[in-house]
């Protein structure tokens, strides 16, 4: 399989969310209501706010519902609640690693940038395209981690996947990566977008891109590894 072009990517999510927009919909407002009890929760006890950690569990369910359309199945809410709940404990996990491997790039952004010296500002620039490289992984391991074709590998292994596609299309991930924050940013403008189709088509649109180019890295590596 052939990576696919980022605009073709782009053309086939909306296709998709347009088909199947009553489930991506519903599964993107569920999210959205988990959203906003945390932020009620938060405004009341601000400790709460970690929680929002536990919203990386129904990402989840929305990438393999996305995942299953990419490989040519059918996709039902049901698939949303599935997913939801087998790949809730591992999403939530790497949700919360991420934001303290975060925290601690975005510290160290705001300390380098702050500093006068140039080893300051060279700890700075590290920290931030440690940041960005973060995201781009995080947008390429949600749909390797619950693709279907890999429901047998190890988490390690997905994990390994993942940043494969890092290394070979750091490029190409970064565009896709900044129009997903894009996406994401419009949509939170429109609160009603964030809430109904912001992350549902930004995991339709991630997974159209990622699994057929995380395909033609893994079989590169294999012909490699045959000769």
């Amino acid at each position: 399989m052939t990576t696919p072009s980022i605009g073709g990517a782009l053309r086939q999510a909306g296709i998709d969310f347009y088909f199947n927009s009553i489930r991506f919909a519903g599964a993107n407002l569920v999210w959205g209501l988990a959203l906003l009890v945390v932020l009620f929760l938060a405004v009341a006890w601000l400790p709460a706010v970690a929680l929002a950690v536990l919203l990386a569990a129904p990402v989840a369910g929305m990438h393999r519902m996305a995942a299953l359309l990419v490989r040519g199945e059918p996709a039902s809410f049901s698939d949303f609640v599935e997913g939801t709940r087998r790949f809730g404990v591992h999403a939530t996990g790497i949700a919360a690693a991420a934001v303290v491997l975060g925290a601690i790039l975005a510290t160290n952004v705001s300390i380098g940038f702050t500093s006068d010296g140039p080893l300051g500002w060279f700890l700075g620039a590290s920290a931030l395209y440690g940041l960005v490289a973060l995201v781009m992984y995080l947008v390429a391991l949600w749909p390797v981690l619950v693709d279907p074709s890999h429901d047998g590998v190890r988490l390690r292994r997905r994990l390994q996947i993942a940043g494969l596609v890092v290394i070979a299309r750091p490029g190409r991930l970064f565009v896709v990566t900044a129009l997903i924050v894009v996406i994401l940013a419009v949509s939170t403008v429109l609160l009603a977008g964030i809430v109904l189709f912001g992350v549902a088509y930004s995991s339709l649109f991630a997974s159209r891109w990622v699994l057929p180019t995380a395909d033609a890295i893994e079989a590169r590596y294999e012909a490699a590894r045959a000769r």
